[in-house]
């Protein structure tokens, strides 16, 4: 049996506490709780509410994407790569739904947190996922398989593509899809809605550069 140590006990319940319900929202208490120890303990392990919230943001963030670089594998054909690519992304958002608001709630405070942890993961090469999206890109225009885009908005459209149902999810659910399940008597499969979402960003990715 795996023996889980209780900094790891604590950091798994804080990401659970902080994703659901916000820097703000989320409360040392609770944390302490869901990890099975009392508050003392928390704060001997995390001294204070920030530093667990910056832990947890990494945690969340880098452990999240950032392996998702080995998609971008030289010898893969760039239109095989961005089709793997935003298939993983989204399964990775659907498997964790509270990861997009966790992330644009720490956006709307400034992003000081994200700008933190994100430029010494670049740095420490614990986060490469951009640059290996920006190489496949580049690649894939010097050797002529698409039209002339500027790589960094293109990452930004795919990426944002990819992420957006899940933002905006409650509202999909509760007032469009109303329209698409009349418009559809069999109603909402969602699971299959998901798969159709992942070929028409291709879809609609791949016919815009294609030369």
């Amino acid at each position: 049996m795996v023996n889980i140590s209780t900094e790891e006990k604590i950091l798994k319940a804080a990401v659970e506490v902080f994703t659901q319900k916000g820097r703000h929202g989320a409360k040392m208490q609770e944390i302490a709780d869901k990890a099975g120890i009392n508050k003392a303990m928390l704060h001997y392990y995390f001294r204070s509410k920030e530093k667990l919230y910056v832990k947890v943001f990494r945690e969340v963030f880098v452990k999240t994407f950032g392996g998702l670089h080995i998609i971008f594998d030289p010898d893969i054909p760039f239109t095989k790569a961005l089709e793997n690519f935003i298939d993983q992304y989204i399964d990775k958002i659907d498997k964790n739904p509270h990861i997009p608001l966790f992330i644009i709630n720490e956006l709307g405070e400034g992003a000081g947190t994200a700008v933190t942890v994100l430029q010494e993961a670049l740095k420490n090469g614990e986060f490469k996922l951009p640059m290996a999206f920006l190489q496949m890109l580049n690649k894939a225009l010097e050797n002529n398989e698409i039209r002339k885009v500027d790589p960094l908005q293109f990452m930004i459209s795919v990426i944002g593509l990819c992420v957006y149902y899940f933002i905006a999810e409650p509202l999909f659910t509760n007032v469009f899809m109303l329209v698409y399940k009349m418009e559809n008597s069999g109603g909402f499969d969602r699971p299959k809605f998901i798969e159709q979402r992942k070929k028409a960003i291709f879809d609609l990715i791949y016919n815009g550069i294609k030369k």
